[in-house]
């Protein structure tokens, strides 16, 4: 099953109410228009309900994390604490990306710090 907001419990909740409301007979525009959601989002959530019985989303293709939320829990603990550090100072310090610095884990890194920024 994929992670993240698209699967979240508020999420899976709005599906389940739009497949409820469409079980009890009110019209796919009416839903949308109580819910908030368009209507083609509608229309797909209830096909793919009636097609496969799903109101997750479907696995993406794409890279798979590198850390864990823990990780980036700990690197910028680490960071915040020896802030005048360099990444690749590090990088060498966690075993879970334990890399010579030049294939891509100091931009790991680099993107743990800079997703907490990102979210502001």
């Amino acid at each position: 099953m994929a992670t993240g907001r698209a699967n979240s419990v508020e999420v899976i909740s709005e599906r389940g109410r739009i497949i409820g409301l469409w079980k009890s007979g009110m019209p796919m525009r009416e839903i949308a228009l109580t819910t908030g959601v368009s209507q083609r989002s509608v229309q797909r959530w209830i096909k793919r309900f009636e097609e496969e019985g799903l109101l997750h989303t479907k696995p993406r293709s794409g890279r798979p994390r590198v850390t864990t939320p823990v990780d980036d829990a700990r690197i910028l603990d680490a960071i915040e604490h020896q802030p005048l550090t360099s990444t690749v100072h590090h990088t060498l310090s966690f075993p879970v990306i334990l890399a010579p610095p030049d294939d891509g884990s100091t931009r790991q890194i680099f993107n743990v710090i800079s997703r907490p920024l990102k979210k502001i």
